[in-house]
């Protein structure tokens, strides 16, 4: 059955019940009214947030991040270029014993393409352990004295002597490869150094806020330590070059003091030397 309503008839029914009209056309906008601002507010609130995530990132990678990292190796010195044992110098230093360690605040800075600056500081120990056992370290007013211990009664165990700086770095490095997962932290410990190669060459700077000698023996049977602790004419500043190579979390690192380990004309001329490994 087909229901025939002219026009004239549609507009008397629409007119007989125009309040319910208005009521249900009030009702249809305020449907389309709120559901078109719902959806805007959602794309503004996600746009945003991509947005805040993107700028973030972006600031992140193209920023500086944080590394605590530690410095196990060796250490030694140069005498003119040359080991001192090899003219069997009393101050000769044994190269297994001798331990250089460092703890170190790291900061990269991304600066254009593979470049990135590694800056930072931290504390250092450098510990040189006597080839002989009966070493003992002393001096007067003008030089450090090295002599050896005679006393016949005793059985020496070890000798050695420590010095301790505060130290600031800066190393360009570039580095080639992809991120490491931990990329984006801006404090890590050592794993946001990258899962590629990289290679670094910069200079560091310290100041002596320690140093002592230390003697170990037997006695009888008794083991005792004497540990004296002086400057020894030591210089308080020392300064110097550092090669870095790396691949993903760890780094190779080689250490070469330019100023000479005592302050000149009071000790013999001795450049430092460390090197091994960074976590």
């Amino acid at each position: 059955m087909i229901f025939k309503i002219s026009t004239g008839q549609l507009l008397t029914i629409i007119y007989k019940n125009s309040t319910i009209m208005k009521k249900l056309a009030t009702f249809l906008m305020a449907v389309v009214v709120y559901t078109t601002a719902f959806a805007q507010d959602s794309f503004d609130k996600n746009d945003s947030k991509s947005t805040e995530v993107k700028n973030k990132k972006e600031k992140k990678n193209r920023g500086t991040t944080h590394d605590l990292n530690f410095d196990f190796g060796i250490n030694n010195y140069l005498q003119n270029g040359k080991s001192p044992e090899n003219t069997n110098e009393i101050y000769s230093a044994k190269p297994l014993g001798s331990w250089a360690f460092a703890i170190n605040g790291i900061n990269r800075t991304h600066i254009a393409g593979p470049l990135y600056l590694q800056w930072g500081g931290g504390i250092n120990w450098y510990n040189f352990k006597f080839h002989d056992e009966t070493v003992r370290m002393s001096k007067d007013n003008n030089n450090v004295i090295f002599t050896n211990d005679t006393r016949v009664d005793i059985d020496p165990i070890k000798s050695k002597l420590t010095s301790t700086y505060l130290n600031a770095s800066m190393l360009p490095v570039f580095q080639f490869g992809g991120k490491s997962k931990n990329w984006d932290n801006d404090w890590c410990f050592g794993h946001n150094k990258g899962n590629g190669f990289r290679i670094g060459v910069g200079g560091y700077a310290g100041y002596k806020i320690n140093s002592y000698s230390k003697f170990v023996y037997e006695d009888k049977g008794d083991k005792r330590k004497e540990k004296d602790k002086d400057g020894y004419y030591l210089n308080n500043w020392r300064y110097g070059a550092r090669l870095q190579l790396g691949f993903r979390d760890v780094d190779l690192f080689v250490n070469y003091d330019i100023s000479e380990l005592f302050v000149k004309d009071k000790g013999p001329q001795l450049n430092t030397f460390s090197f091994g490994i960074t976590i």
